[in-house]
């Protein structure tokens, strides 16, 4: 998103630039700057920059939770992996990381469903999670509690 003045006939005498960095984790804010800065060349100097949030967290998959997600997955889906993947947005699995938990994203879904149509679901005009998909993760979220647990 760029702004600038609010006339079309006044020279600004400033400018604004919002842009969306979705870091990896393992970068930090001074990575992104640098890159910002790279990017920018001799225009740097002209630059305020303000990084406006955290650098981005994963967890580890070598836990006794992402083993028995594995275990109970398993059950389920016979013959299925999980597969570590990354999304873009945020979840408030980041404060728990940053607490010292470990956090992860997962569900199942239809297997009537591409994944990239059950994403699609999220965020939209007309969001949803379609009931098949519900069963499967209510039965998946029950059978990790009772594995994990016990």
């Amino acid at each position: 998103v760029a702004r600038s003045g609010s006339k079309v006939n006044v020279i600004p005498d400033h400018a604004e630039v919002l842009i969306d960095i979705r870091a990896l984790p393992g970068e930090s804010a001074e990575d992104v700057r640098a890159m910002i800065e790279d990017a920018c060349g001799d225009l740097w100097s002209e630059i305020e920059l303000t990084i406006r949030d955290d650098v981005a967290t994963a967890s580890p998959i070598d836990t006794p939770l992402w083993d028995s997600l594995a275990r109970v997955s398993g059950r389920l889906c016979e013959g299925s992996a999980l597969v570590p993947m990354m999304m873009v947005g945020g979840t408030d699995n980041r404060y728990f990381r940053r607490a010292g938990a470990v956090g992860y994203g997962f569900g199942l879904f239809s297997e009537r469903l591409r994944f990239e149509d059950f994403a699609s679901m999220f965020h939209g005009h007309d969001e949803r999670v379609d009931q098949e998909s519900l069963r499967l993760s209510t039965e998946l979220w029950t059978a990790l509690a009772h594995d994990f647990l016990t």
